[in-house]
């Protein structure tokens, strides 16, 4: 249909043209409009020759009934998809409804700086439950749920570390400042990600089948989940979308929009995996990213020596505190709060947001943001994490506190002062 328009642009701009210069009262007008004419039909036409691309989000894993019923290679796809948002995700480095990427690398030699590189973890999974540290744990949970009990096979590892990730954590993979007893990955098969387990299973049969080998049974991998997690935990497998999509349209339950709440948007970009943010239920335990306070934190970021730094780079361009979130959120790589790492000048956080809200959506959230501050977040007991160079809020407030002993003993000095001084 496009290209008709513009080639019904360049026909009528030769005609136009062709009747100027025939009528010599009207040629100046004529020939003014043909060429404007000529000029859009151009355009048009390029604009049309040019590769029309969209940018897309990840699309749902299939429905299955049963998934013990699917071949190998499309259990393996599916859970690829869970991961990567589509088949052929991996090698796209996407990022699906898991959001593993958003922590785990998964290719050789690639370094992760939030959790480790999930390459022969089948092989690692039956070497960790013979270690030290597994078997006589220090972390803040040794078990799924009371009475659970530990793994003893490479899959059950694998199960207990996605509904217990505390239950063993790697060196230096830990929250910072727990000295590695606790970890920062959410437990998945919760809201707001809530994996179910043929979606676990499904997960955890395309780590074994990349790498060639084959994995443990559908029954033998449910066994494993069901051990760590309790029968009132268990997600059930996601149904289709409720809600109707037009041709062309945007799926609001993949997209960011204007009517949606601030926390509909935040669970829908699962901003919940790497950020706290207080008054948002969900978003406690986030350890990756900064503690979302933009009432505090925005304008002091703006007006840093690293920030202005970046503005004469011409990377970043906020003028104020709303600029500033919002192109936090549409370019991450713009400004990279300093103290988070930043591979190759990149930030870790997804870098197509762009395609995922309206304006009028991201704007709404920024506004949300910027009404949180670090009042609120000390009255939920949220602080920042350590890489943040403000350094943390609890530690702050409970050195202003004032101190009872040193209160009671400062009276009763000026108690027997004033029993010595005369009217």
């Amino acid at each position: 249909m496009t290209q008709m328009v513009a080639l019904g642009l360049l026909v009528l701009a030769g005609l136009m043209m062709l009747l100027g210069y025939n009528l010599p009262r009207t040629r100046g007008l004529l020939m003014s409009v043909g060429f404007f004419t000529l000029m859009s039909g151009a355009f048009a036409s390029y604009s049309n020759w040019l590769p029309q691309t969209r940018g897309e989000v990840p699309d749902d894993a299939p429905k299955v009934e049963d998934i013990s019923k699917l071949p190998v290679e499309k259990l393996s796809e599916m859970g690829e998809m869970i991961i990567f948002g589509k088949v052929g995700g991996f090698d796209e480095r996407g990022i699906g409804k898991g959001q593993c990427p958003l922590c785990h690398t998964f290719k050789a030699g690639d370094i992760g700086d939030r959790a480790p590189n999930l390459i022969g973890i089948a092989q690692r999974a039956a070497e960790r439950i013979k270690d030290g540290r597994y078997l006589k744990p220090e972390t803040v949970q040794a078990e799924a749920f009371a009475g659970s009990g530990r793994a003893t096979t490479a899959e059950e590892y694998i199960a207990e570390s996605h509904s217990c990730p505390s239950c063993y954590v790697v060196v230096e993979f830990g929250v910072k400042g727990t000295n590695d007893r606790e970890s920062p990955m959410p437990v998945i098969h919760k809201p707001p990600i809530e994996l179910s387990i043929d979606e676990l299973i499904a997960v955890d049969t395309w780590l074994y089948f990349r790498e060639g080998q084959t994995p443990p049974s559908v029954e033998a991998m449910r066994k494993s989940y069901e051990k760590f997690i309790k029968p009132e935990d268990r997600p059930k497998a996601a149904g289709p979308a409720t809600a109707a999509v037009a041709p062309g349209g945007l799926d609001p339950t993949k997209i960011a929009l204007p009517e949606d709440t601030p926390e509909q948007m935040i669970t829908k970009m699962f901003c919940f995996a790497c950020h706290k943010i207080p008054t948002v239920a969900t978003a406690k335990i986030g350890a990756i990213g900064p503690l979302l306070i933009e009432g505090t934190n925005a304008a002091r970021r703006i007006a840093s020596p690293e920030y202005k730094a970046a503005k004469k780079a011409g990377t970043a361009h906020a003028t104020n505190p709303k600029e500033y979130i919002i192109e936090s959120i549409m370019n991450p790589s713009a400004f990279i709060v300093p103290g988070f790492p930043a591979p190759g000048g990149k930030s870790l956080m997804p870098p197509d947001f762009a395609n995922k809200f309206t304006y009028a959506a991201v704007s709404k959230l920024a506004d949300f943001l910027l009404s949180l501050d670090a009042n609120l977040a000390i009255k939920e007991n949220l602080d920042r994490v350590p890489m943040e160079k403000e350094g943390s809020l609890l530690q702050k407030k409970a050195e202003n506190r004032p101190n009872p002993e040193k209160h009671s003993k400062l009276t009763a000095a000026i108690d027997r002062t004033e029993m010595h001084v005369g009217p």
